[in-house]
């Protein structure tokens, strides 16, 4: 539960960063450019914890068949 915990505030830290990120983006490239950029950063970032949370839970029914 407690790795849980941990693994939202990073979440929430991350999207937080990205969001910060972006709002400095628009005054140097202008909106678009910076929207797209934050987009594409928060799908990567979905994509990843997709993908790590498979191979943990793939992990663990390996561990327990073992």
């Amino acid at each position: 539960m407690k790795d849980m915990m941990k693994g939202i505030a990073l979440g929430i830290l991350l999207v937080a960063a990205v969001v910060a990120g972006q709002m400095a983006l628009t005054g140097v490239v202008g909106f678009h450019t910076a929207e797209l950029a934050g987009g594409t950063a928060l799908t990567f970032l979905l994509f990843y914890t997709l993908f790590q949370s498979c191979r943990k839970r793939r992990e663990a029914k390996a561990k327990e068949r073992a």
